[in-house]
């Protein structure tokens, strides 16, 4: 890349760093005291822990140690009209509870081995108020737990941060005006008009900012809000759905899966508030039950989304569960038990097989499948094959009896997406399928205690829905578009018969193999 170029990148990311670092304003600390415990408390008996005073760099626990945060203070009057927010981060996974003991919001921020090219959790944002009144009481609990999103904690808990912020929401929204932009050139090739003509425009615009005073500000939105060409005709649409896969049995004991559903589905909720046209879909009934008996109320607020159209239930089984150790008789429960949990629960006929991350797929399925009134299935697990490139994306797979499903692999290759331009040109471009299919399906937000999507990817999807240089991306359900693409490529799709076998993960079968000897 040419001198000129490689100065002017510089020179854009050191501007988008400033302005990220210009969103938030401390104003004042939070105090905090926390109840250790080494096994989770509820609400009720949140005061039984161990009682210790807590200021920000101090250590509060070690792996998988719990504890209820009391963060207090008061907003400064001179944040009056002011967005007020509050920033906390415990250094591990946490969720806030209104008086009545319901979870409001998950707080992540701690991620270990996460890759952070898909989005961060970063979510340590609590709103107050967006004009406060300059006098608000903060008086709030928060039920910690001390790991991260996989169990490779490192180090210990740490109250890395609890104070009251204002957010400059010019400066938000600038920001995410000019990243997805900046992540747009990584999609685009650099010898063309409209990378040259966006690099150099941010460029031009970051070397106007002089006192970055409020007017220059608004000045650099103006420029930057112009640079957000549409599409025109486009050959290839995105659906994506607000998504976080939670492995129900993983690294961690299955009190903090739980835990990690609560925080989760609360931020979903959260975030609906703030995003009206926010979709996000979960498959698993027996994560649904979980909440249901722990957090009645905030299940009572996932069912009003459901009625709403903007919370899908996803999968027919009653979890992801693996198809290769399991029996016949077995699978048949899990859609049996599946099913009838959606429909007696949300009034939901579910007609797709959600498996985004199971170690291969038994050529059983299919007859199953059909025979349990499922006829869709979408995985993306395979693309992680060592050795040979699976030839499709979206095809019909045929069982063992000569039964075919349709099925659809995600292009993007991730059940983790970020919703980021690039991310988006690598699905295009990796679709093998395009050929005959003219949409695909994405997942976006972070799992496995995520918090699934957070407030950046739902900034970026209102500006990726239609921007030149990418296809064009909706927030939609998965079921809608599955049956779709269906319709027009019926008869056209190739097929795949027999297992869907992934070559990754050798060795997790055979050292439970006696499972399968006893299905037998």
């Amino acid at each position: 890349m040419p001198y000129l170029k490689q100065k002017y990148l510089r020179t854009v990311g050191q501007t988008l760093n400033r302005l990220e670092s210009m969103i938030y304003t401390n104003i004042a600390p939070l105090t905090a005291v926390c109840y250790m415990s080494p096994e989770p408390l509820p609400f009720s008996e949140r005061q039984n822990g161990e009682l210790r005073e807590i200021k920000p760099g101090e250590s509060w626990g070690t792996l998988f140690d719990c504890a209820w945060f009391n963060f207090k203070g008061e907003v400064p009057a001179e944040c009056a009209g002011k967005k007020v927010v509050l920033l906390i981060d415990v250094n591990g996974e946490a969720c806030i509870f209104d008086n009545a003991g319901q979870p409001i919001q998950g707080l992540t921020c701690v991620s270990s081995e996460f890759d952070r090219s898909l989005g961060t959790p970063g979510k340590r944002v609590f709103i107050i108020s967006d004009s406060a009144r300059g006098d608000e009481n903060i008086d709030i609990w928060a039920d910690a737990g001390c790991n991260d999103l996989f169990g490779y904690f490192r180090g210990n808990g740490t109250l890395n941060e609890a104070c009251i912020a204002v957010c400059d929401e010019n400066i938000r929204q600038t920001y995410f005006d000019m990243a997805v932009l900046f992540n747009l050139l990584d999609a685009l090739d650099t010898r063309g008009a409209q990378y040259n003509q966006l690099l150099f425009a941010m460029y031009d615009a970051s070397l106007k900012l002089r006192r970055w005073d409020e007017a220059e500000i608004a000045e650099l939105s103006r420029s930057l809000r112009a640079l957000y060409r549409k599409n025109g005709d486009s050959w290839l649409r995105f659906t994506a759905i607000g998504h976080s896969h939670i492995d129900l049995a993983w690294l961690w004991p299955i009190r903090e899966t739980k835990r990690k559903a609560a925080r989760t589905f609360s931020t979903v909720l959260s975030l609906m508030e703030r995003y009206p046209e926010y979709k996000f879909g979960s498959s698993q009934p027996q994560m649904y039950e979980w909440i249901k008996e722990n957090h009645p109320g905030l299940y009572s607020r996932i069912k009003e989304k459901v009625r709403e159209g903007r919370w899908e239930l996803q999968g027919c089984m009653w979890v992801e569960a693996d198809t290769n150790l399991s029996g016949g008789e077995a699978l048949v429960r899990q859609i049996l038990y599946g099913k009838k949990f959606f429909m007696d629960e949300f009034g939901a006929d579910v007609k797709n097989l959600w498996l985004p991350d199971v170690f291969g797929y038994n050529a059983a399925l299919p007859q199953l499948l059909h025979k349990s009134g499922c006829d869709y299935f979408m995985t993306q697990k395979l693309s992680w094959s060592e050795y040979n490139k699976f030839p499709h994306q979206t095809f019909m797979w045929r069982g063992i009896d000569g039964t075919e499903i349709f099925t659809h692999m995600l292009p993007e290759e991730t059940y983790n997406g970020p919703l980021a331009p690039k991310q988006i040109k690598f699905a295009e471009n990796n679709y093998i399928d395009s050929g005959i299919c003219d949409e695909a399906l994405m997942l976006f937000g972070i799992g496995d205690g995520g918090g699934g999507p957070g407030a950046e990817h739902l900034e970026r999807a209102r500006r990726v829905r239609d921007l030149s240089g990418i296809c064009p991306v909706e927030n939609g359900f998965a079921q809608p578009m599955l049956e779709r693409l269906y319709e027009k490529t019926k008869g056209r799709l190739p097929v795949w018969s027999g297992e869907l076998y992934l070559e990754k993960h050798q060795g997790t079968y055979t050292t439970q193999a006696k499972n399968k000897y006893y299905n037998r």
